[in-house]
């Protein structure tokens, strides 16, 4: 007892300077943090536990590579059905953009572009495509809208229900928004170690690596516009007898779909910032040019892709845009 008396008679000047309330107190966090700092640095330059201790350190990548190895040579079939399956609506998918004319396809986006975002960007679309045909990457930008647009899809068949359960639950949220940081965060190289593991090389681990990385804005963004919906407009609309569901198709969703076009919109954005890594595990399309450039040192194939990626992000951004102010005015009306 004597003992714990003397240390806290000793600390009581250390405890009344970070207390006290005199000239000093803005400064007696700053101080007592360089008193810290400093306090390391000597102990470091004179040698003191300079490297972290061995026997406190331990790295299971060794178990986890035994892990992974066992997970593909048992579930092998399993993973081969999931990508046979894929396969099946991939490269339709990749096809039907090789076979539609380009003339229709240029006058389809011109309209979709005109009828979202007006006649500037419609023009903006058609010649941005016309100048993807003339440069002769015609070919490789529709594989690649192939690419985005399954992981696109996929994406969002993911987010929607994702994100409306976590604006029903405050739990899922903070269980799920650390997946989420970790995703965003995570380099982009990482997702294709487990895809090239599981999935092999081609148009799958693409797509799903794609999906992986691109698939948290809209998850978040979801999230965020169902909880922005007005709570005196749902109390209304409980008063009137309206049932959950209800609630969430009529009311939610429609007011919140601005935001979830935003979430959409960074979506594809994402996914096409990923065509070029996607390109190193098989992806076809603009990206495979870009790295084919790189490796090859073609300098003007690389910049011919590139400038085809940012037509195809400009043409895309515009026309979500553009949908997702239709839906803000219709919402308001």
């Amino acid at each position: 007892m004597k003992q714990l008396n003397q240390i806290e008679t000793n600390l009581r000047p250390y405890s009344a300077f970070l207390t006290s309330s005199g000239p000093l107190n803005k400064w007696r966090w700053p101080i007592f943090a360089l008193l810290i700092l400093g306090t390391g640095l000597i102990i470091a330059l004179i040698g003191v536990a300079r490297e972290f201790p061995e026997s406190f350190s331990y790295s299971p990548a060794y178990d986890i590579d035994n892990g992974v190895k066992w997970a593909v040579a048992h579930w092998r079939s399993f993973f081969r059905t999931i990508t046979s399956y894929l396969l099946q609506v991939l490269v339709p998918i990749e096809d039907f953009m090789l076979w539609i004319p380009w003339w229709l396809f240029v006058s389809s986006i011109g309209l979709l572009a005109l009828r979202a975002s007006g006649k500037a960007v419609a023009l903006g679309s058609i010649l941005g495509l016309l100048f993807l045909g003339a440069i002769g990457v015609w070919d490789q930008a529709m594989r690649t809208i192939a690419v985005v647009g399954s992981a696109t899809i996929l994406a969002v068949a993911f987010a929607l229900p994702i994100g409306i359960a976590m604006s029903k639950s405050d739990r899922l949220e903070k269980i799920v928004r650390p997946a989420l940081d970790m995703m965003q965060t995570m380099p982009s190289f990482v997702y294709l170690i487990p895809c090239i593991y599981f999935m092999g090389l081609g148009k799958v681990p693409a797509v799903l690596a794609t999906l992986v990385y691109a698939v948290p804005p809209a998850i978040r963004l979801t999230n965020l516009g169902i909880r922005l919906v007005s709570p005196e407009l749902k109390e209304a609309a409980r008063a009137f007898g309206t049932t959950g569901w209800q609630m969430l198709i009529k009311i939610e969703l429609p007011l919140a779909r601005p935001t979830i076009m935003a979430g959409v919109n960074q979506t594809i954005m994402m996914a096409l910032a990923m065509v070029v890594i996607a390109s190193m595990v098989g992806a076809p399309g603009l990206g495979a040019d870009v790295l084919a450039g790189v490796v090859q040192l073609e300098f003007g194939r690389g910049l011919m892709a590139g400038l085809g990626i940012v037509v195809m992000a400009v043409i895309i951004d515009r026309i979500a845009q553009g949908l997702a102010k239709d839906a803000r005015t219709g919402s308001n009306q």
